[in-house]
């Protein structure tokens, strides 16, 4: 068995991240619904964790785990990155919901006691809400060997997908589907345009960082809080998703062009969980 996976890691590592995944969303939110709204959530969210954790001791042993563990905490990145997350990201979902019809006129300023709060909330939301674990296998484990494999544009263009077919059992539970387009044909379309469009711009920004997955989970922390924040700020455009999906495959579209679909990738080094090396900042 572990030769097996040793020899697919790829195959393998998606396969353990959707059974565990599938599996507690099928049984615990679908068929018998759990009460409680923080055990609801983060124990389908750990496949990805999971996934990684094993495959890389799977493949690199004790190394490969304490590497990729390494890369979750590593935050000596270039301050204009720490920007791009924590500002930027929101700032491009704010403009785009605020050019939808309607919404400028209902924009409603939150307090100072909801701004006071908004650090709080960013925070839950990067444990509970899905970043701190998923990005460990989709950026940590997964990325760098689609690129290695399929070349940086494919491989983060085949990850959006996985990473979209990944959500599709969400979909049965009315309040997810409710804030991510609906159980439609159009709905889901959406949702997987913005998949492969977020993973583009977490690709660049993780390529200019050495791999760092924390940059990656500031970034999803900050799409995610942003889908909330919009909703309070404008309250006409509450869960539009189309709106930052094109402001999003927009700005990925761009950094194609700018990159000619490097995507800052620069090129595969070994290394002790077979991890490419990364352009400098």
């Amino acid at each position: 068995m572990i030769a097996l996976l040793r020899r697919r890691p790829l195959v393998a590592y998606f396969a353990l991240a959707f059974a565990w995944t599938w599996a507690f969303v099928i049984l615990f939110l679908i068929l018998f619904p759990l009460p409680d709204i923080i055990v609801r959530t983060t124990p389908g969210d750990l496949g990805p964790l999971i996934a990684a954790l094993v495959m890389s001791a799977v493949v690199a042993g004790r190394g490969g785990v304490r590497q990729l563990l390494k890369r979750m905490v590593q935050w000596r990145v270039g301050v204009v990155w720490y920007a791009f997350a924590l500002l930027g990201v929101p700032l491009v979902y704010i403009a785009s919901i605020a050019l939808v019809p309607g919404a400028l006129g209902s924009f409603r300023a939150p307090g100072l006691g909801t701004v006071l709060v908004y650090p709080v909330l960013y925070l839950t939301l990067g444990i509970i809400g899905g970043p701190l674990t998923e990005e460990p296998g989709w950026r940590g484990f997964a990325l760098p060997r689609l690129q290695t494999r399929w070349g940086p544009l494919a491989g983060t263009a085949l990850l959006g997908l996985l990473w979209a077919a990944w959500h599709l059992p969400n979909y049965f539970r009315p309040d997810w589907s409710a804030v991510n387009g609906g159980l439609s044909f159009s709905g889901i379309v959406v949702f997987t345009v913005a998949a492969v469009s977020f993973s583009v711009v977490m690709t660049w920004a993780f390529n200019h960082t050495r791999a760092s997955i924390l940059i990656a989970i500031l970034i999803h922390s900050s799409i995610n809080f942003s889908q909330g924040l919009t909703g309070d700020l404008f309250p006409a455009a509450k869960n539009n998703e189309v709106a930052p999906v094109i402001g999003f495959a927009i700005l990925a579209a761009i950094i194609v062009v700018a990159t000619r679909g490097r995507l800052g990738y620069g090129g595969p080094e070994p290394a002790p969980a077979a991890v490419p090396a990364y352009s400098a900042p």
